[in-house]
């Protein structure tokens, strides 16, 4: 029979004091080595460039983000391209920071930012409010501009819409081009051009300035605003209107349409019409007192210069409440 038995060598002492024990590593994890090409965060950063510049492109959700630094110029610049529309989109306006970290930094926080929303994939031969679309163009993730062979505007994607407020909100979630893009654009001015976004806030205070008083005014640095001031009639005429039509309310009613030639009625003119309310706010949708009067052609005088009023005159015969 042959026994193995395990010897231990002369001199070294076994047992006791001297027995083997088994140790674990320690439960604390080494901190992460952070170098130019891997960040604190996890961020890996693949590098190319030539004998001026270092290129660091790091890729995520087919969306890049590249910082280029050169020995001309110092410093480190960010761009973020986003890969996942039919074209690619850079996301923003490229960005210039002293240092390489900082560019990062801006670079991943764009990048974050923009995987936060969808694109729309609109393209021409889709229907919009305004006709067929007949060119397109992504100001940024979520929101293009819309051509049509008429007219035009801007398209949210599904979460760009719904982070617009509600009190101005646009539930197609088509903005046209003369008055509701500022909407649009206001609400997401952090991804716009600033000039872009200046001329949005101007629109959006002459057009919309009770919404804009109500929306922006209440939370400004939401909306990039720093000194916020109340909208005035000067900036909007839509206030300017409704102070005219206040000062006329007691004496004067709107015309809402005339018929120069009415049936039966040869020689006058019927004018339908309705009261102006006291504070000047105007709504064809809900007319008060609406009603026809006839008017003779020489006693009439169409007002085009004084927002369509006419003084009340109680001798004018009534023919019936206008249907509106």
């Amino acid at each position: 029979m042959t026994e193995n038995i395990s010897r231990q060598p002369k001199g070294i002492p076994v047992g006791g004091q001297f027995a083997a024990t088994t140790h674990s590593e320690p439960g604390v994890a080494l901190p992460t080595k952070v170098t130019p090409f891997h960040d604190a965060d996890g961020t890996d950063w693949d590098f190319d460039g030539d004998e001026y510049t270092d290129i660091y492109k790091s890729f995520t959700d087919s969306i890049e983000a590249r910082v280029t630094t050169d020995i001309r110029e110092g410093g480190a610049r960010a761009t973020v391209v986003d890969f996942r529309g039919r074209h690619p989109l850079e996301v923003g306006p490229q960005a210039h920071f002293d240092s390489l970290d900082q560019a990062k930094a801006h670079a991943k926080a764009v990048r974050e930012r923009a995987a936060g929303y969808d694109h729309t994939y609109i393209s021409p031969g889709f229907q919009s409010p305004w006709g067929e679309v007949q060119e397109t163009k992504a100001l940024a993730v979520g929101i293009d501009a819309v051509y049509t062979a008429g007219h035009g505007g801007l398209k949210l994607g599904p979460k760009r819409a719904e982070e617009v407020d509600t009190a101005w909100r646009e539930r197609s979630s088509f903005y046209e081009e003369d008055c509701a893009w500022s909407k649009a654009a206001v609400t997401h001015h952090q991804d716009l051009p600033a000039d872009y976004v200046a001329a949005a806030h101007q629109t959006a205070r002459q057009w919309y300035p009770d919404e804009y008083n109500a929306i922006v005014g209440k939370d400004p640095a939401k909306y990039g605003v720093k000194n916020f001031t109340p909208v005035t009639a000067e900036e909007s005429h839509i206030l300017r209107d409704r102070e005219f039509l206040a000062s006329r309310a007691a004496t004067h009613v709107r015309v809402h349409r005339v018929d120069t030639a009415p049936a039966g009625h040869p020689g006058m003119v019927a004018a339908t019409v309705y009261d102006i309310p006291a504070d000047g706010r105007d709504d064809e949708e809900n007319q008060a007192n609406a009603r026809t009067i006839l008017v003779p052609k020489d006693e009439w005088d169409m007002p085009y210069s004084a927002k369509r009023t006419v003084p009340k005159n109680d001798k004018y015969e009534v023919l019936e409440p206008a249907g509106v």
